[in-house]
């Protein structure tokens, strides 16, 4: 197996490299409405949108998935307030690429993972962004990742 595009490996550990397109235009914009507020000296516009670009950060550096085929196991973060999870391989059961778009134009593009606890279908977003053709080569990195350790054994 090659290198995974979007995966770094440490041995049979594959942690995802960051993803900063997505981050930067949300704290971009939220650093353009801090600017707003100060040209228009409007000092709630400038406090919420601080602290919300303070939130959006925290939340980037938090953001994290690997994928452990010692443990056989998908781990991660999507977000600040979105707990850890961890998923055994063998409950999953398919993955899912949604996009939302508005007039023509895809806003928002997410990997969701579903998979069975406990005889239930639950589901867990995995990466986010604005294009398809990114999140899919993630999505393809991880099948490929899977199954290569599944042809292993």
């Amino acid at each position: 197996m090659e290198q995974p595009k979007y995966f770094t490996r440490e041995g049979n550990v594959y942690k995802m490299k960051p993803q900063l397109g997505f981050n930067i235009v949300v704290i971009g914009l939220a650093l353009a409405f801090v600017v707003l507020g100060i040209y228009i000296k409007s000092p709630g516009v400038i406090w919420i949108f601080a602290a919300c670009g303070v939130i959006f950060v925290l939340s980037a550096f938090t953001k994290s998935l690997v994928i452990d085929m010692d443990k056989k196991e998908i781990s991660g973060r999507m977000a600040l307030i979105k707990p850890v999870f961890t998923i055994p391989i063998a409950a999953i059961q398919h993955f899912e690429l949604y996009s939302v778009r508005q007039n023509f134009i895809t806003t928002n593009t997410t990997l969701n993972m579903y998979y069975l606890k406990d005889g239930k279908e639950k589901s867990v977003s995995l990466v986010q962004g604005f294009t398809a053709r990114g999140i899919q080569g993630v999505l393809n990195d991880i099948e490929e990742i899977i199954s290569t350790d599944e042809s292993k054994g």
